[in-house]
């Protein structure tokens, strides 16, 4: 179902009646607030709104993968026409929140039966870790493993190996994008071997990492390892069965 430049009324019937069918898309110049935790807005602007069957309700604008604003699963979502215009609300219980979109014009809605599948994930954060243990090289040349999912006071070190001038090296792994959060991580694990008395350097292997989270691996004095985790695991995986 699909319907170019809808008047207001047509396009909120379209989409209270299309968000039960799996999809709806619209398309159109907006502004958009969010209440609740905290506040947000953006001012008039050609917009991507998409509505799910299951209450997610997400505006995208044309750059980036991920919304501006947006409601999770279980947010109820209504459209209607106010003051002449289209308006979607969508509300969050608990928390409260609440999402407004007003469309000024809009370009066309579409809803779509879109089926709902089990992700098969190739290549999890375990399947990394091991893909690493056997192949310390692709971290380092000369590693040596000491250990995988090693206690120590602030959590479990991923990787535990020595370098080739005896010194323990601490590995961090993120299967994704690795941020701010898993530098600090991996700084405090390193500080927890360097308060022991133990040479020690710390290294995040990720697929990808923030721009924040490269600053603060700079001033710890850590180090960054980029891998593809699809290609280690298959790498790994081909092998393994060739020996």
């Amino acid at each position: 179902m699909y319907v170019a430049s809808p008047p207001p009324s047509e396009a909120a019937g379209l989409i209270n009646a299309g968000k039960k069918r799996g999809l709806v898309v619209v398309v159109g110049v907006c502004e958009v607030s969010y209440s609740g935790r905290a506040a947000a807005s953006l001012g008039p602007g050609r917009r991507l709104v998409i509505i799910k069957r299951d209450g997610t309700l997400l505006v995208h604008e044309a750059e980036k993968a991920q919304p501006r604003i947006w409601n999770p699963p279980g947010s109820s979502t209504a459209a209607y026409v106010e003051e002449g215009r289209l308006v979607v609300k969508s509300v969050r219980q608990r928390p409260f929140e609440i999402v407004r979109v007003v469309f000024y014009a809009v370009d066309f809605v579409a809803a779509f039966e879109v089926s709902s599948t089990d992700l098969v994930l190739v290549g999890t954060e375990k399947d990394l870790v091991e893909a690493l243990v056997r192949n310390p090289s692709f971290i380092e040349e000369g590693l040596e493993i000491v250990g995988v999912e090693v206690p120590v006071e602030a959590g479990h070190v991923d990787i535990l190996a020595r370098d080739k001038e005896g010194r323990y090296v601490v590995i961090e792994v993120k299967r994704d994008l690795a941020t701010h959060e898993a530098v600090f991580q991996l700084a405090r694990y390193v500080e927890s071997y360097k308060r022991k008395g133990h040479a020690a350097r710390g290294v995040l292997v990720a697929g990808d990492i923030s721009a924040s989270a490269y600053e603060y691996l700079k001033r710890f004095g850590l180090q960054f390892v980029k891998v593809n985790p699809r290609e280690l695991t298959v790498a790994t995986y081909k092998s393994t069965t060739e020996k």
